[in-house]
């Protein structure tokens, strides 16, 4: 026989109604075996069945009454109820606390009772007094550790009694299962009161508990049927036979019909027979218990499908269903796997060497030229580290060990990348072992390059000392002023020209020379030529590179126009000459300013050679040059920068 379902908690006070003996035996000896397991002790108080045969059906169930001790008793009614020849209520309650006391002092968490009550027709004293006694239980069990089953064999009592018996129990059990008992009277009313007028009472407020019952399942059914059709997935219930009991909106959507349509029929009168097919499939395990969960296709759609036990309201085994609709998540992987199939072919064939890892630098793939490059072998490599994790987006060179070892140079890069939607870390390695030995080759030729280019202008540049020297020496035996003047313009020109050539020399860098300190050599020069302290230069240069082909043409032009000035523009020896370069809009711009006697009234630059030679210089620049000669003299001379000339 199975065992009860029903679960009594202390200061229950419940009615066992039966009719058969194994109605009796299927509540009272699990009630019995549960407490003997909850450590609480037991007492069965018995009238009609005989101690012998409880204690038979106790030792079926593994029990030893023999060695069960004083937790379980078995004493006869006239032991309790009808002690002394007669039966008091108040005095069976007393007897009741005692034994609860009694039972916690001996270590057991409570005391569980069970009484027949049989004994009640026999015609004993006070037996009329049961209603009483079972009213006045009401108010000792709430305060008490004890739960008690009273039996009441039906066919033995009158339909009245058992009415008021009824009335009495906040709990009944009947056919084997437990009820909260809306009948019942406590205490107060059922013993102070009219009988009649608290029966008509109870039946008037029954009457509105169960319509207010019946309203609250109708909200209930309404807001679960709410709940359901707005769920994002289809729902539906069937039972045992796979008829539908319960089908939400988005099913009759799904099945293209209305819900009368649905509900009492089977799949097969529902559907085609494929789709009925794949919609029982596998129902016979949520009968059995079991929780189950798969894909399916139909009509070129992608479905998830939970299937799970369910009771049905008849508390039948049913079947309950969530199918969500996951088309777009499956074209969506789809496509993601296309794409990595993709990324894989495009990375599989790479010159590179590549390799995905995940934050801790566990190594999820590497392509075959990574395998090869450094003699690896996929069992080797995948699922091991690769050392402290790199942060993505990092770009450095790097020294490897090839399969062949040797040494490598390659140039490292990492990227951010998902692997199975996890975020990784892609790696690149590119051997540049063959670059690296060309910039060697390349930074060799190029040393090699400048030292000639600096051995060259410093040979030029003695050379050009050597015409200097010999040009002093030819000056001084000219007898002529005008021709030793000549010859000493002739002089400084070669000079600004050999300065150039000794400032590339001895610049690291040969192929630009720095416009201040090549305007301060020619300065310098031209002071020591003419020696007058008493003009005063005041410069104002900014940072400028020229190259060769601009600064000797530029140097030349700046010789020539402080040649001129130190000549001729102060005849008392004192003046101010303002030098100022600047960039401007890509172009170089050097004015040259005075303060002296100016140009000569009919003054023809054309007829002189320095103003030939300077003009013919301004367009070997691509430049213009401008010059104005009222208080002082002014000379405007610009041209493109050397990075902007093509």
């Amino acid at each position: 026989m199975e065992e009860s379902q029903i679960i009594l908690k202390v200061h229950d006070h419940t009615c066992l109604i039966y009719e058969k003996k194994e109605e009796w035996e299927k509540v009272i000896i699990p009630f019995i075996t549960e407490g003997l397991r909850n450590n609480e002790k037991c007492l069965y108080i018995t009238d009609q069945h005989e101690p012998k045969a409880v204690k038979k059906h106790l030792q079926g169930k593994g029990f030893n009454t023999e060695k069960l001790g004083n937790q379980f008793q078995i004493i006869h009614e006239h032991e309790a109820y009808t002690r002394e020849g007669h039966f008091d209520p108040d005095r069976m309650i007393k007897l009741l606390k005692e034994e609860t006391e009694k039972a916690i002092r001996e270590g057991y968490s409570g005391l569980r009772v069970t009484g027949e009550m049989t004994w009640t027709l026999k015609g004993i004293p006070g037996s009329e007094r049961l209603i009483e006694y079972e009213a006045k239980l009401n108010r000792f069990f709430p305060k008490a550790k004890c739960v008690a089953i009273c039996k009441y064999k039906r066919s033995a009592f009158e339909p009245e009694t058992l009415k008021m018996i009824i009335l009495t129990h906040p709990i009944i059990i009947w056919k084997g299962k437990a009820y909260r008992n809306f009948y019942y009277i406590p205490p107060e009313t059922l013993l102070d009161g009219n009988p009649a007028q608290l029966e008509v009472e109870n039946w008037l407020r029954n009457l509105k508990r169960e319509n207010d019952f019946i309203k609250s399942i109708n909200m209930l059914t309404r807001s679960y049927k709410s709940f359901i059709d707005h769920s994002p997935f289809t729902v539906a219930v069937k039972d045992s036979s796979s008829r539908y009991l319960i089908v939400n909106d988005k099913f009759c959507k799904f099945a293209g019909k209305k819900e009368s349509e649905i509900l009492g029929k089977s799949p097969y009168e529902i559907f085609d027979e494929e789709t009925a097919s794949i919609l029982e499939y596998s129902d016979e395990l949520p009968l059995k218990g079991e929780d189950i969960s798969f894909e399916m296709e139909i009509n070129d759609r992608y479905y998830h499908t939970i299937k799970f036990p369910i009771e049905t309201p008849t508390k039948e085994k049913g079947i309950g269903s969530i199918i969500l609709d996951i088309t777009e998540r499956k074209k969506f992987e789809e496509k993601l796997e296309k794409s990595m199939k993709s990324f894989l072919n495009i990375v599989e064939d790479s010159p590179e060497s590549i390799f995905i890892t995940n934050k801790d630098g566990k190594v999820y793939y590497a392509n075959q030229q990574a395998l090869d490059y450094f003699g690896l072998e996929a069992e080797d490599i995948i699922g091991e580290t690769l050392g402290k994790p790199l942060r993505p987006y990092l770009t450095q060179e790097i020294e490897t060990l090839a399969a062949d070892g040797s040494i490598r140079y390659a140039e490292l890069k990492t990227a951010k990348t998902y692997w199975e939607e996890e975020e990784c870390t892609l790696i690149s390695i590119r051997d540049i072992t063959k670059i690296k030995e060309y910039e060697k080759s390349l930074e060799k030729s190029l040393r090699e390059k400048n030292t000639m280019l600096a051995e060259l202008h410093h040979r030029v540049k003695n050379n050009l000392q050597v015409i200097i020297s010999l040009i002093d020496l030819q000056k001084r035996h000219m007898k002529s002023p005008e021709d030793k003047e000549q010859i000493e313009k002739v002089n400084n020109r070669i000079k600004a020209i050999a300065r150039a050539h000794e400032r590339l020399y001895l610049a690291e860098d040969l192929s630009s020379i720095d416009l201040k300190d090549y305007l301060e050599d020619i300065l310098l020069e031209l002071k020591a030529t003419y020696q007058k302290p008493g003009i005063q230069f005041e410069c104002q240069i900014q940072d400028i590179k020229l190259n060769i082909n601009q600064a000797i043409p530029c140097g030349l032009i700046i010789n020539e126009a402080l040649t001129n000035t130190m000549k001729h523009a102060f005849p008392e020896g004192e003046g101010r000459v303002i030098i100022k370069a600047y960039k401007k809009d890509n172009l170089i711009n050097i004015n040259i300013e005075d303060n002296g006697v100016g140009l000569p009234e009919n003054f023809k630059p054309e007829e002189t050679l320095g103003m030939r030679i300077m003009h013919a210089l301004t367009r070997q620049l691509d430049g213009e040059i401008r010059i104005k000669g009222e208080k002082g003299v002014k000379i405007r001379l610009r041209f493109p920068h050397p990075q902007n000339r093509g």
